[in-house]
């Protein structure tokens, strides 16, 4: 009777241990969620310092929350735009900023995009390594990494090859990467151009003077700064009709929201 009732006695304080751990756990998981719902909250406001804090606080309570640290890049960004005064458009998109080389405005960016290549190389989630992927490639656009950034873009879409925004932005940074390479190409060409006329010139001085006929009246000369102009002026038309006819959009779309 007395091993009957020790028995019982042991069974109730395990049973007992149980239930005070799972009743833990949930409350991890309710206080995790609660500060993620105040910083998404903090978000819509605009409020991106306060959305970062309380992201900060979630991670606190579980470091590995996935939620919580994509929430997190997303609220580093947003807050890295707002520091370097850059505007939106009709995709959201936040352009290169005037102010991209003030230091917090920076360190925010590298710290997302950082983030979102840890959440890609560790998470088991395929939807999270998407996103992960996307948003570092819209980092890597506004800092105009282009090669960077469209590796990020296949990425997105290796893992969802229906994502419609992904497939849009490879092909405006593909489209901008050609344009810049033409436009160097093209200030090559003119350089080269330049550097064959001033030897010309060189070899003409350096040759004896002969008896020149009266010169008849005639028009002026363009000097050497004009011509470059006029040429660069002639490259940039070139380039505006190229993007016209190969209809380039504006700009990559760039959805930044939480979940």
């Amino acid at each position: 009777m007395k091993r009957l009732f020790i028995s019982i006695i042991l069974v109730l304080l395990c049973a007992s241990a149980s239930v005070e751990l799972m009743a833990s756990e949930p409350a991890t998981t309710r206080k995790e969620r609660n500060m993620i719902l105040k910083a998404n909250e903090a978000f819509n406001e605009k409020d991106y310092e306060k959305a970062i804090e309380l992201y900060n606080m979630a991670l606190e309570v579980n470091p590995a929350s996935e939620r919580a640290k994509y929430n997190l890049a997303v609220a580093m960004v947003k807050r890295a735009d707002e520091i370097g005064g850059a505007g939106g458009n009709e995709y959201g998109i936040s352009p290169v900023s005037p102010n991209a080389s003030d230091s917090l405005s920076v360190g925010l960016k590298q710290s997302a995009n950082k983030i979102f290549n840890e959440l890609y190389s560790g998470s088991t989630d395929s939807q999270t390594r998407e996103k992960s992927a996307y948003n570092s490639g819209n980092i890597l656009f506004s800092e105009n990494e282009l090669s960077q950034c469209i590796e990020q873009y296949k990425r997105a879409l290796r893992l969802n090859p229906a994502n419609d925004n992904a497939r849009h932005n490879l092909r405006v940074a593909q489209l901008r990467m050609q344009q810049q390479q033409q436009d160097q190409d093209d200030q090559d060409n003119q350089q080269q151009e330049d550097k064959k006329d001033q030897q010309q010139q060189e070899q003409e001085q350096q040759q004896p003077q002969q008896p020149q006929p009266q010169p008849q009246p005639q028009q002026p000369q363009q000097s050497s700064s004009e011509n470059i102009l006029n040429a660069a002026q002639q490259n940039e038309s070139k380039t505006r009709q190229r993007l016209e006819k190969q209809q380039v959009p504006v700009a990559p779309r760039y959805h930044n929201k939480p979940w």
